[in-house]
């Protein structure tokens, strides 16, 4: 099998162009061949190694294997994250989140932040690594999800995030473990409804873990919950919470903050238009 053997093979699974971009990451991430090389034919002078290396790779492809569980790694607000089907994939509209997590907090002295349902540390590394004198801390109830955050926070040099293992939706009445009067809490909690997993690729229901993405359709917001009571206990007055939204229920977890006594409540879209982050402080 060819480069161009490859694009044909993947484009029923994931349309045309985006069989393109995966076919033309592979190449030239693993094997550092650009297009031009491509189109000149230098994908034949591969070694038998390489020859042998690329064949594992296309059939992990055809899997439908996503291509950043396959190069083991997704870039994210301008650095490389390592990846592993015990994280989810770091999504743009997530980078969006920091942004704005960075806008809110860039005139902050003493910041600590607190990064509910961590996974691969995006988040918590990212706001580590634009706030170096801030304490951060991530948290996750999965273990191997947290060895690829430290590893992360290790290899992208964030020496001043933490990471602790936690189910969010039962943290003990003592917290002690975690930094108090913080000034900002964030999170990309699980929000996928059972019933919408028709609406969602199998490249996604296969391989990434269901344990970040999914929760029941009698309370899908039961992490929202748990966000929302846990900021009353480590948030500083006029602390932030910013947290990723499922776009089918923005309306419901406003009025979810706003019954539990948050204020200055803001929810912006993503860009695609859907309303994807709210914003809740804490009186």
């Amino acid at each position: 099998m060819n480069y161009r053997e490859l694009i044909s093979a993947l484009t029923p699974l994931h349309g045309s162009g985006e069989a393109r971009a995966i076919v033309r990451m592979v190449m030239e991430e693993r094997f550092g061949l650009s297009m031009t090389d491509l189109l000149l034919g230098k994908d034949t002078t591969l070694s038998l190694e390489k020859r042998a290396e690329f064949e594992k790779i296309a059939q992990r492809l055809l899997t439908g294997e996503p291509v950043q569980y396959v190069l083991g790694y997704a870039d994210f607000f301008g650095h490389r994250f390592r990846v592993t089907p015990n994280v989810l994939i770091p999504r743009p509209e997530t980078e969006e989140l920091v942004q704005w997590s960075i806008q809110e907090m860039k005139s902050q002295t003493d910041l600590k932040i607190v990064d509910l349902c961590t996974g691969s540390g995006c988040i918590a590394t990212s706001l580590a690594l634009a706030f170096p004198e801030a304490q951060v801390v991530g948290v996750d109830i999965s273990e191997g999800a947290l060895a690829v955050a430290r590893d992360n926070a290790h290899t992208l040099g964030a020496d001043n995030v933490s990471f602790i293992q936690q189910d969010i939706l039962h943290l003990p009445s003592d917290i002690s473990h975690l930094p108090s009067s913080i000034s900002l809490l964030t999170a990309n909690p699980p929000y996928v409804r059972a019933s919408e997993a028709v609406e969602m690729s199998a490249t996604v229901l296969d391989h990434e873990p269901s344990l970040a993405l999914f929760v029941p359709d009698d309370d899908p917001l039961l992490f929202y919950r748990a966000i929302a009571h846990i900021g009353h206990k480590l948030l500083s007055s006029n602390g932030l919470i910013l947290v990723e939204l499922n776009t089918n229920l923005s309306d419901e977890t406003r009025q979810l903050f706003a019954d539990a006594g948050y204020n200055d409540l803001e929810i912006r879209q993503d860009n695609f238009g859907r309303p994807r982050m709210l914003k809740a402080t804490l009186p």
